[in-house]
């Protein structure tokens, strides 16, 4: 094996213009790395629930219309599901109370169709909460940031073939 200082000779001394160009060569580098974390806050999912429209529910029914799940041992709100609102809507307006008059878990439920609410506690708006990026549409937030890898794979290869 040969001196290092003596193969990279021929790039010169390491003097300002040197200097300049490493920092200004990093500075883009570095910067364009950070391109890849952006999916980790636009694609962030707060708190949601299912939105129940405004229609006619006593205050009981509209509290309890949201089953709980156990998720992770604890006992949360559903964020994919509610009870099926027509039958909601017939028990509220017959003047039965939820856990005294009905028994929650025999009732249907059914997927949030009427959209979702979202916590603003940390992001007001990400793509999730534009595009309802929830629950049967999550696996479309991680394919975005696949797709955008693949793309710099094969904008790699052939952006290097060109180079050459």
């Amino acid at each position: 094996m040969g001196d290092y200082d003596e193969e990279t000779a021929f790039l010169g001394q390491m003097g300002p213009y040197f200097w300049v160009t490493f920092f200004l060569l990093n500075t883009v580098f570095v910067s364009t790395g950070f391109n890849g974390l952006y999916i980790i806050f636009a694609g962030a999912a707060p708190k949601h629930s299912c939105l129940i429209p405004e229609i006619n529910l006593t205050e009981e029914w509209r509290n309890a219309i949201i089953p709980f799940t156990t998720v992770g041992g604890e006992e949360v709100q559903s964020q994919c599901s509610r009870y099926t609102l027509a039958v909601v809507k017939n028990l509220s307006d017959e003047g039965y109370i939820p856990e005294r008059d009905v028994n929650l878990t025999n009732l249907s439920q059914e997927r949030c169709l009427d959209g979702w609410n979202y916590s603003k506690d940390i992001y007001q708006s990400t793509i999730v909460t534009e595009w309802n990026l929830v629950c049967d549409n999550q696996w479309k937030v991680p394919f975005a940031s696949s797709t955008l890898f693949v793309g710099y794979l094969f904008g790699s290869l052939i952006s290097g073939q060109l180079s050459d």
